[in-house]
């Protein structure tokens, strides 16, 4: 009789390879049921030490990788699909044993095709992208087709490189800054929204730090220039960046930076903003050119600093209108001249500091570089107090943009001695007031 049943085996075998394939199922039925559970079982395996690499690797600075992450959830998934299968095997009846030995052999293959994507030989986790925050900015006014503009070509797909240019105090941090804070907003279709202050004199070993530091990267102590480029190239051509030069005065080329030119294809940009036309031209920047404010807003943004009750007054009126004028529609001008005279009511303080700031300017060509400085001094120079001065000029000390704590900077002026009083608390206190009064 056996012997009959091994003809007919053999001759299913050849007649019909479905068939044959289901008897082998069906022979084989433990076996695949025990090779399913070693193949889990080793997943599993696998599954812990990842789940304790990453325990060990995930902070504040690094996150699982998505393909890592998309992994564990598929081994959770396929756990749950053997456990019904192993349940169905181990209670199936006789006549079922050739379709259960099937099905083991498939999920023996998506166990294999998993433990095999399980391999992560570029490791586990990635820098988290840089928590990028909105800058502390002051109302915009004007410009708003200047910053429509610059808009347009960050959203389309022609100009990569845009310069903004314009004279020192005409308002082209502000607007970029006003344009960064809306990036973050509308939540952009950049990865990484990355501002730099690069100030005089150029120091590209700064700017590969600064650059590097926004995107959570850092270099090695020890790396050069030349180093730190390569690196900062590969970092940066991972990801779709805007990346915002402010304050740019000399020429440098990208590459030396190590940072890659944006293009069509990339869809990164690159905003710089200069006083000099030159040096956005030969980065090959769209020049959008920054102008003065109109009369109107000039008088708007002034009146809005100093105070509109200042406006009761017609003939404090009058003689602000024509202090507006000499402050040639530059916002920085503007907010700064007019941030002295608040809380000044008396029309004799007002004509004579109209009178001093004429003076000032008499000599000097409109749209010079010496006009915005004459101006920043007059304010100045209205603090009177030498003491208040001197505290005011410790400031330079920091660099550009850099975020001081007022109260750090207190003390600060106190342990250099520009503050005598008869207890540390009055020498807190008239600190304090100080940088009320600047």
């Amino acid at each position: 009789m056996a012997e009959i049943a091994t003809l007919i085996l053999e001759l299913i075998k050849c007649v019909a390879p479905p068939t044959r394939s289901c008897v082998d199922n069906h022979r084989n039925f433990k076996e695949n049921a025990k090779d399913l559970e070693d193949k889990l079982s080793t997943l599993n395996c696998k599954n812990v030490d990842v789940e304790t690499q990453l325990l060990n690797e995930v902070c504040s600075e690094k996150q699982a990788k998505k393909e890592v992450e998309k992994w564990l959830q598929d081994v959770e998934k396929i756990n749950a699909e053997i456990q019904d299968v192993l349940k169905r095997v181990h209670n199936g009846s006789y006549f079922s044993r050739a379709r259960l030995g099937k099905l083991a052999c498939e999920k023996i293959d998506v166990l294999d095709a998993i433990l095999q994507r399980g391999n992560f030989p570029e490791g586990l986790v990635v820098n988290k992208p840089a928590t990028t925050l909105p800058i502390p900015v002051e109302d915009l006014e004007g410009e708003d087709t200047v910053k429509e503009e610059i808009l347009g070509y960050l959203k389309g797909n022609e100009v990569p490189m845009i310069g903004v240019c314009g004279i020192g105090g005409v308002g082209k941090t502000t607007i970029m800054k006003h344009i960064h804070n809306e990036l973050l907003l509308i939540g952009s279709r950049f990865d990484n929204v990355i501002w730099v202050t690069v100030s005089y004199p150029l120091n590209v070993v700064r700017l590969q730090h600064e650059i590097a530091k926004r995107m959570n990267e850092s270099f090695l102590e020890n790396e050069d220039e030349q180093s730190r480029a390569s690196r900062l190239m590969q970092i940066m051509g991972k990801v779709k960046y805007v990346l915002i030069l402010d304050d740019v005065w000399q020429r440098f080329t990208l590459k030396d930076v190590g940072i890659p030119s944006p293009t069509k294809e990339n869809g990164c940009k690159i905003v710089i903003t200069s006083r000099k036309v030159d040096v956005c031209q030969f980065l090959g920047c769209q020049i959008v050119k920054v102008s003065p404010l109109l009369e109107e807003e000039s008088l708007n943004l002034f009146v809005d600093t100093v105070g509109r009750d200042i406006l009761q007054n017609q003939e404090l009126g009058e003689i602000l209108k024509l202090m507006v004028k000499e402050c040639a529609g530059l916002p920085l001008a503007i907010v700064v001249i007019a941030g002295s005279m608040i809380g000044v009511t008396d029309v004799h303080q007002w004509r004579h500091a109209l009178k001093e700031l004429r003076e000032r300017l008499r000599a000097i060509a409109e749209g010079s570089e010496d006009q915005i400085f004459e101006q920043l001094k007059f304010s100045y120079d209205r603090l009177q107090d030498s003491n208040i001065q001197n505290c005011f000029l410790s400031c330079s000390l920091y660099a550009e943009d850099y975020e001081i704590r007022r109260d750090d900077l207190v003390e600060q002026w106190i342990d250099e001695g520009l503050i005598e009083e008869s207890s540390r608390q009055a020498m807190l206190d008239k600190g304090r007031l100080h940088i009320k009064q600047a």
